[in-house]
């Protein structure tokens, strides 16, 4: 199973052994032959203390438990993947194909189609990649994002008639094709959104993610805070992993869009990480 730990969650796990310890982790893992899947956003949330000088956090020493661990990593652009595969099937007149949208190495993550500069070193471990980004300043957070997406928030709630959501879908394709660089020449974008709309497992990174963000939008008495781009982030690799632990109030809105997408994705989430290892 590929398994996906909020960032807090493998904090608790490498800094206080709690519910089980580094070692124990990487036991149980390799027993039952699981895989942790890392992201981005993970690595640089437990990468965080180095941002701060008086932290006491020894960030490289939890880096290097996670490199004993078996992992993998999640590609840093799932969504570029999914648009490519889904055009490619619509123009072809099939179904799509399932993406592989994992990564051997950190740096891989870092670069947005998963071929960094760095990938010429034979051996970049966890912790030496973190300590360049670092030094580079490229650990910075999304909380940057978060005024905006508060005002983008602001302005769909007080929309009077807002559109379908079969309708909007047409605009968010648009807008990801367009940050993703995917030409669509010769594709009408309309029927294709419409196609990618009919079935929530074409594109279901992109999918759940637009389902989320209108749940989100639906609670007007909910205000964004700023962990949620980080949270958000996390729940794109959702469709991908076997199981995934969200904290509570994430894992309730995750769990409404998976029974408005017909999908199981709300089986595949906890709460906490003692529910999930029930799960093994």
């Amino acid at each position: 199973m590929r398994i996906y730990l909020d960032a807090k969650d493998l904090i608790e796990i490498l800094q206080r052994g709690k519910p089980c310890n580094a070692d124990e982790l990487n036991e149980g893992l390799r027993r039952g032959d699981h895989q942790l899947v890392l992201s981005f956003e993970v690595v640089r949330e437990i990468s965080a203390p180095l941002e701060y000088p008086a932290a006491q956090t020894n960030v490289m020493t939890l880096l290097n438990c996670l490199e004993e661990i078996p992992k993998t990593f999640f590609h840093p652009d799932v969504e570029l993947l999914e648009l490519q595969e889904a055009l490619s099937a619509f123009s072809s007149g099939r179904e799509c194909n399932a993406i592989f949208p994992f990564v051997n190495r950190f740096d891989e993550t870092v670069d947005p189609h998963g071929h960094p500069a760095t990938a010429v070193f034979i051996n970049y471990p966890l912790a030496q990649t973190v300590w360049d980004l670092h030094c580079y300043g490229g650990l910075k957070g999304l909380e940057g994002y978060a005024p905006r997406m508060r005002a983008l928030f602001s302005t769909d709630r007080g929309l009077k008639t807002p559109p379908t959501l079969k309708a909007h879908f047409r605009i968010v394709i648009e807008r990801h094709l367009k940050t993703c660089k995917v030409s669509s020449t010769g594709v009408s974008i309309h029927h294709f959104a419409s196609w990618v709309y009919e079935n929530p497992n074409r594109c279901p990174s992109i999918r759940l993610g637009y389902e989320l963000w209108h749940q989100l939008g639906k609670n007007k008495t909910d205000t964004l805070e700023d962990s949620d781009m980080e949270d958000y982030q996390h729940v794109l690799s959702l469709p991908y992993v076997d199981l995934m632990t969200l904290d509570r109030r994430m894992h309730n809105y995750v769990s409404q869009a998976a029974h408005g997408l017909c999908l199981d994705y709300d089986r595949r989430i906890f709460r906490s990480v003692q529910d999930l290892f029930l799960r093994l």
